[in-house]
């Protein structure tokens, strides 16, 4: 596409990415308030009659437009990242797989550091599945195909419930049920001090973390996938060529829209059943398509509306905003932490579902004017920089 050439010789990236990061990280940080981030949803009641019907608005467009969605394209747009640096680096003659191993161990202690604040943090869970992704980088793309579908459509999961239905499970008395250890983690969240929460978040929250990840639940794998995907996307080189592809991007969506309204329709005749179940396990692949192809509509949406002038030009800041990703993702979360946990201004029972959201786009809006600003002075963003100077060894320039 000739714009995109255009932004590649004039700043070498390809500034639609930057932009549907930038607008991935606002959908993430709207979760996040509804979520009270990783505090969980409060009771609080609405000052005006009018908020509480905002509120049930505001709950009706999460549930269905963005929890889940916005995770599956950043995790995308991690594995398309990795492509491009790999690329690039393969370019000059160089093999980067050594270099990026040694970054994804940076990126490990950032997100260390990170969880230590803010208990929902994804980045130490990517440091970890990004070593596997350097493993494959070479691995041919039937391969990596059905390596994908499979972790996206819940075959890990599946495999996880033959297992546990041919060894016996080994039965302990249970302690706490799952609604005493959520007020049991909510009364630290809301009452104790900040060294309390960091000591919680570093020992049973970690803990919890990568057995959520890797355990029952099986997340990691379905990012992995998603990893994968965006690694594929980057070997036909999708973004370079949107001229080519976007006639098929614009059909596929159609198809995708009607299959999100028939597998939606689908859910109520599902077979319940316990969690570790056949019968449970029938909902992941419905959910997980629902999700993978409602993102998949969120991309082509801001790509064909990218491909307007007038739109690109609006967008320049949330480029920005994209460009500084992980400082932003780090600063929503942080800042988000501080609002409505209790060493912080405590606002958890204060705000519902849609002031908490109005909060996150307030704060997220005056990010992305210091992103732009910032942007003008440096070359990177605080936290980028720091990785890519930890990266190389060496302090790289910061200053335009």
């Amino acid at each position: 596409m000739q714009l995109t050439s255009k932004q590649e010789t004039t700043n070498n990236r390809i500034t639609v990415i930057d932009a549907i990061r930038g607008i991935t990280l606002i959908g993430i940080c709207a979760t996040h308030a509804f979520q009270h981030f990783g505090a969980f949803a409060s009771n609080a009641q609405p000052p005006f009659p009018w908020i509480g019907t905002m509120d049930e608005i505001t709950n009706w467009i999460l549930q269905y437009l963005i929890m889940g969605k916005f995770f599956i394209i950043f995790s995308f747009l991690f594995g398309l990242s990795f492509f491009i640096q790999m690329d690039s680096a393969s370019k000059k003659g160089i093999d980067f797989r050594r270099r990026f191993l040694w970054r994804l161990t940076l990126l490990f202690i950032i997100g260390l550091l990170h969880s230590a604040i803010f208990r929902n943090d994804i980045l130490i869970i990517y440091a970890v599945l990004g070593v596997p992704l350097v493993l494959m980088y070479r691995w041919p793309s039937k391969w990596l195909l059905s390596i994908a579908l499979f972790f996206m459509l819940g075959g890990a999961q599946l495999t996880y419930i033959g297992y546990k239905s041919v060894v016996p499970e080994i039965r302990q008395e249970q302690v706490e049920t799952s609604v005493e250890r959520r007020a049991r983690w909510q009364e630290i969240f809301l009452n104790e001090s900040f060294s309390s929460n960091v000591h919680h978040n570093t020992t049973e929250q970690l803990s919890f973390k990568f057995n959520f990840q890797f355990g029952e639940y099986g997340r990691g794998y379905m990012t992995m996938g998603f990893f994968i995907l965006g690694l594929l996307v980057g070997r036909i080189r999708l973004f370079q060529n949107l001229d080519k592809y976007w006639d098929s991007l614009y059909r596929g969506a159609w198809i995708a829209l009607g299959l999100v309204l028939l597998l939606y329709a689908s859910k109520p005749f599902l077979p319940g059943g316990e969690r570790l179940s056949l019968a449970a396990w029938l909902a992941i692949p419905v959910d997980s398509l629902i999700n993978l192809l409602s993102a998949y509509l969120w991309v082509v949406l801001i790509i064909g509306l990218y491909k307007k002038s007038s739109v690109q030009k609006r967008l320049t800041k949330v480029v920005s905003y994209g460009r500084m990703g992980l400082t932003n993702y780090i600063l929503q979360s942080v800042l988000g932490v501080f609002i409505f946990y209790g060493y912080g201004l405590a606002l958890h029972q204060e705000l519902g579902v849609f002031l908490s959201v109005v909060v996150c786009l307030s704060y997220t809006f005056l990010q992305i004017q210091i992103s732009h600003y910032w942007l003008k002075k440096f070359r990177y963003g605080p936290v980028e920089w720091l990785w890519r100077s930890g990266t190389y060894l060496k302090w790289q320039p910061l200053k335009q």
